[in-house]
Parts: structure tokens; sequence; C-alpha cells
């Protein structure tokens, strides 16, 4: 985490020589490619734990799981591009008018975003069968829940002893609270 934070601050410095710039740029992309990379990889690795894959049925699997993940992302993408169409709208000072049509777009690309998970069941039930399709819907809810308590430094689960609290609770767990707030914090 704290290679983050350096590589991230070194970017943040303004940079004097164009070469001194490029070369720290191109030392954050390394970082962000690598930090992509690593997480793919703990991807594939988990769910091909999680659901017992066979060599088989990885061969299989695979092909039909990356063609769900490419159909996703461009949703996401497609919402982010209308996001960012409404932010600039709004900054802008843009009539009410275009700003209007803007979040009419945006609500239009919310709207049309499914599951497509849900869409590729049937696929993956074909690979994999009901169970292991199953197993494949809870494991990727596993995997972000575990990812963002990750970046919530909260490690990689419940008693990994290693983590620090959300900025807005600051209350010591001393697991007696029984969540209840204290009487300092309830004045």
């Amino acid at each position: 985490m704290s290679a983050l934070f350096m590589v991230l601050s070194l970017g943040a410095q303004p940079q004097k020589q164009d070469g001194q710039a490029r070369t720290v740029k191109e030392g954050m992309e390394n970082f962000r490619n690598t930090a992509k990379d690593r997480l793919q990889s703990e991807h594939v690795a988990y769910l091909t734990n999680e659901l017992e894959l066979t060599p088989e049925e990885a061969q299989v699997f695979w092909p039909v799981y990356n063609k769900a993940q490419a159909e996703q992302k461009e949703y996401f993408d497609k919402i982010s591009e209308t996001k960012k169409v409404l932010k600039e709208a709004v900054k802008g000072n843009k009539s009410e008018k275009e700003i209007e049509k803007a979040l009419k777009e945006y609500n239009k690309v919310r709207g049309s975003q499914r599951n497509v998970f849900a869409d590729y069941e049937g696929e993956f039930v074909k690979v994999l069968g009901v169970v292991k399709t199953a197993k494949l819907y809870l494991a990727e809810d596993s995997f972000r829940t575990r990812q963002i308590h990750k970046l919530g430094g909260k490690g990689q689960g419940p008693g990994d002893g290693g983590g620090m609290r959300p900025q807005g609770d600051r209350r010591p767990d001393d697991g007696k609270s029984g969540g209840k707030k204290s009487a300092a914090r309830a004045e």
C-alpha cells in the first residue's frame, strides 16, 4: 500500500524536465498494469479454486466467462461516459436544456444496464452444471467483498488482525460494544 502512495505522490509532483515527466508517467502506467494483472490473476485463481474447475471445464468455461465480462465492461463504460458528460454539463454551467438532455441520456443508459451474468446463466449451466453455476455467482460476490475489504484496509476478512477502521468510525472495536454508541459519542 505504501508503494501505491509513493507512486501516486511522485505522479502528483510537477516535473520540470520532459524526460522526467515521461518516466514518472510510464512508472505509474506500469504500476497500474501490474496491479490490474495481479488482480485478474487473483480473480482467476479464486474462481478456479472456489468452483473446483477441472482442466476440461476450465477450457470451456473461461471463454464464456470472458465474453460475459467483456459485455459487462461495455455497459460500465457507457455509464461512465454518460456520467462524465452529465458532470461536465453541470460544472460547465450549460443551459438547463443541455443538462436535461445529458441527464436523460445518463438515466437511459443506467436504465438499460442489465445483469449480463443473468443473461449468461444458461451458458454457464451448460458448461458447469447448476451447482457450479450457483457457486460461480456466490464466488463472484465473495471475491468482490474481499477486494473491497482489502481496499478499505481491512485485510482479507474477519480475524486477520491487520486493518484500519474506516475514517468515519473511530471507536475502538473491543467486541463488547454490541453495536451501541458510547456515551461520549451519543452526546
